[in-house]
């Protein structure tokens, strides 16, 4: 198991036997029809005598959640775990049994709420479509819980060691992305959502460790937004900004040349020795993996493949989140990738690229020289390469 998941079973394993947790998000999700307020009429009711997942198939449940029945059965203890210890505290909450918590699972999954589902668990559409929308407010309040950095130096060490261990990259503790999820935006402001791909979007930043953990999830903004801009503005990169990481790296796209602790490739022009070659091909190695996490987080949860027409970014952040707290669970449930899985599309550089280039290099520019030169000289490594062959020989 990896650093990531060690901290965040200790994090869940808190927050069943404490409720320690915090409501903090008010979004809203457009897109989940009908858009009538959550019922307030209905009593809580205790756990069912019998568990509706229990008499579901597993072909069933890969087919139409996504997600194996172990997996599965936490979710839906947490989440029931969770909204019991919320139910005293307010009374305006709709009613979520197992079948309602299934139905908002293969939302997630499908995109939509087929009648094979709804009509499998005996549920109506409007009672999924409530539990949509409760199961993804809870799940996005817990953000904070299920996706976390790590603050330690131990548990930062740890994370670097695994890139290292992958690419030969020191101080790299984690692989910064921008996930694209095609909208339909508001007809006055269409432009600031064209990506570099050319659709419409919203974009949000990710943090994730070797084995594709999410360690870091941030606002969302139209996809034409530059990348440099959301970085420099981000919680996690003014944690950087002081130094909070420690003198550690996150691996980036070219689009963030010349922003502080963000490792990107050597420009072509700047390109002077067979070491910054061999680097290059070592950070596309790693930053490429977003391909990998960001597929599969919209094979997963296909929902994440088009949002429709939107008012606003903030109007799905709450379905963002919740996906990716389930990613994070999926993961530590090694559940296999659905069969319609497909990489995401890189997205080239956006022109800023231009303007950062022709600025001052940042302060860590002389340590990222320095480091290039020391773990990827090929005349080093491959005299490092012969004596540990000599040793495994006389071993």
């Amino acid at each position: 198991m990896s650093l990531a998941g060690a901290l965040w079973f200790a994090v869940q394993d808190d927050l069943l036997t404490n409720g320690v947790c915090n409501n903090t998000t008010s979004s809203n999700i457009s897109n989940i029809k009908p858009d009538k307020q959550l019922s307030t009429s209905e009593p809580f009711s205790p756990p069912e005598s019998h568990s509706v997942l229990s008499g579901l198939d597993d072909h069933f449940l890969s087919r139409w959640l996504h997600l194996n029945r172990q997996c599965l059965r936490f979710i839906v203890d947490f989440i029931q775990a969770r909204f019991k210890k919320d139910i005293f505290a307010s009374s305006h909450k709709p009613n979520l049994t197992e079948a309602n918590i299934l139905a908002a699972l293969a939302y997630y999954a499908q995109g939509s709420l087929p009648n094979k589902v709804t009509d499998r668990l005996r549920i109506d559409q409007k009672t999924a479509c409530e539990a949509v929308k409760a199961t993804t407010k809870l799940l996005s309040d817990l953000t904070r819980e299920f996706i976390t950095f790590p603050n330690s130096y131990n548990d930062r060490m740890g994370a670097a060691q695994a890139f290292k261990n992958l690419s030969g990259i020191p101080h790299v503790v984690g692989v910064l992305g921008y996930m694209h999820i095609r909208v339909r935006p508001p007809v006055l402001e269409e432009r600031m959502y064209v990506n570099t791909l050319g659709y419409h979007s919203i974009m949000v930043q990710v943090i994730f460790d070797a084995d594709g953990n999410l360690f870091s999830l941030e606002q969302c903004c139209p996809g034409g937004t530059p990348e440099h801009s959301v970085w420099e503005n981000s919680d996690i990169g003014r944690q950087f900004s002081i130094f909070q990481h420690g003198h550690t790296w996150i691996i980036g796209s070219p689009a963030l040349l010349g922003c502080g602790h963000v490792l990107t490739p050597v420009e072509t022009i700047r390109i002077k020795s067979n070491a910054a070659v061999h680097f290059n091909k070592a950070h596309a190695q790693l930053y490429n993996s977003s391909q990998h996490v960001f597929g599969s987080l919209k094979s997963r949860f296909q929902c994440l493949q088009d949002f429709g027409s939107i008012q606003s970014p903030e109007s799905v952040a709450c379905m963002i989140r919740a996906c990716c707290v389930l990613h994070n669970i999926s993961k530590k449930f090694s559940v296999p990738l659905p069969a319609d899985f497909s990489l995401e599309p890189l997205h080239p550089p956006s022109e800023v690229l231009s303007i950062m280039a022709e600025q001052q290099f940042d302060y860590m520019e002389d340590t990222k020289d320095e480091m290039i030169e020391m773990f990827f000289n090929t005349t080093e490594n491959e005299d490092e390469s012969d004596a540990t062959r000599s040793m495994k020989e006389y071993l």
